[in-house]
């Protein structure tokens, strides 16, 4: 449904708070940290129900809509839902829960952690950018995994269904065991002709942090750079601009918020084949920006346009070493650092990407410890985690030219 204007009028019926903010938290479904009761919220605008019905499916949350499918007791049904109850048990208890409080204590005092948050070389990964910023005010996503389809759910047999929902969960096999998705893997699942792209995962992800689905569609931004039209199916072309949007609302929340993933090339090349893309970003509202598992591509100089378009419009940066180098960052903000620093894994070592100067500052500076790992260096799970904050948000300091190397890392 195409609405030329919104106009919320809320009804809030308060049971109990659980709004999430610095002084308390709400993280969604598997939140077992609080006890409180959630708001029952009524907003007036109009809500495809279906919508939360795929989500739920997907999630392993009920598949109450999808009962005429079954024929023999929900056996299959039981089967997926165990499949993503028990992994997702394990991640909230060894790492979401974590997240959720060094969010609370270490992130949001430091930043405006209402601002719009913005996720260069994200995959679908709508999980860990809501619980790292939970009171953003928006999501806008952007990676090259395509942005899919969700097929007839209703008119699949059992079997069908049964193989689609294996094929969904089977996608999000590396957020279980390493909390980021390998490039080379989604690659591989997403052009399977059952998960086509990234679609299935957002409604799992929505689903599993506790978001009802108001809306959705797929659009194409306009040659003007500003204006979006809403269109039936994407071309999966890289030359023009193309995305998924969503309206959601976080259950016990009064606000409409909405979730942008951009299907785009991002590197300097990219941008040249497609410098419409480039103009909107530029004109993106004042932002958070967040960067992991990012294959170390902004320190390369093929992709210092999105390097120099984080720097300008985000007032905070939260990333691992995998973002925008350290030295950029040594004089216009104030760092905060945690965990530990260590060189890259061997996917990408190179006396390039080794950040001298960034080793130097975790040796002479207060480090705060992390509880949960996040990144590469899954298997030791010793991570670390910067937050530079802008000393002057809104300001145009002239930034030093940096000798890049000329390619990113095969």
């Amino acid at each position: 449904m195409k609405l030329k204007s919104i106009l919320f009028f809320i009804v809030v019926i308060i049971t109990g708070s659980v709004i999430f903010s610095c002084n308390g938290g709400k993280s969604g479904k598997n939140d077992k940290s609080n006890d409180t009761v959630q708001e029952e919220v009524k907003i007036n605008y109009p809500k495809d129900t279906t919508l939360d019905q795929i989500a739920a499916l997907l999630g392993g949350d009920n598949a109450d809509a999808f009962k005429s499918v079954f024929t023999d007791g929900m056996t299959f049904w039981n089967d997926y839902k165990n499949s993503i109850d028990t992994p997702w048990t394990r991640i909230t208890d060894e790492r979401l829960l974590k997240m959720d409080k060094w969010t609370k204590d270490e992130v949001c005092p430091k930043i405006n952690d209402t601002a719009l948050l913005f996720y260069p070389f994200s995959g679908p990964d709508f999980l860990n950018a809501f619980h790292l910023f939970p009171n953003a005010n928006g999501y806008t996503l952007i990676a090259m995994e395509k942005l899919g389809s969700i097929p007839d759910l209703y008119a699949m047999s059992e079997s069908e269904l049964d193989g689609y929902l294996d094929a969904v969960n089977f996608g999000l096999r590396d957020i279980y065991k390493r909390s980021y998705f390998i490039t080379g893997n989604m690659d591989q699942d997403l052009r399977k002709q059952k998960v086509d792209g990234v679609l299935p995962l957002l409604y799992v992800f929505l689903n599993r942090t506790g978001h009802e689905i108001y809306e959705f569609g797929y659009y194409r931004l306009e040659n003007d750079g500003v204006s979006f039209t809403k269109i039936e199916k994407p071309t999966n072309s890289l030359e023009v601009s193309e995305c998924i949007k969503f309206k959601i609302l976080r259950k016990g929340d009064n606000k409409l918020k909405e979730l942008t993933y951009f299907y785009a090339d991002i590197s300097n090349d990219g941008f040249a084949k497609n410098p419409v893309f480039l103009q909107y970003l530029k004109t993106i509202r004042p932002c958070n920006a967040f960067i992991k598992s990012a294959s170390y591509l902004s320190h390369y100089e093929t992709f210092s346009d999105i390097r120099d378009l984080v720097l300008d419009k985000a007032d905070a940066v939260l990333e691992d070493d995998t973002g925008i180098p350290y030295r950029y960052f040594i004089d216009d903000y104030n760092h905060y650092l945690y965990g530990a620093y260590e060189k890259p894994i061997a996917d990408f070592q190179s006396t390039y990407l080794f950040q001298k100067d960034l080793d130097e500052e975790y040796k002479s500076t207060e480090v705060k410890p992390l509880d949960f790992s996040l990144g590469y260096h899954w298997r030791s799970g010793i991570q670390n985690w910067m937050l530079y904050v802008k000393k002057s948000a809104g300001t145009d300091t002239p930034k030093e030219k940096k000798e890049e190397p000329k390619t990113e890392p095969k």
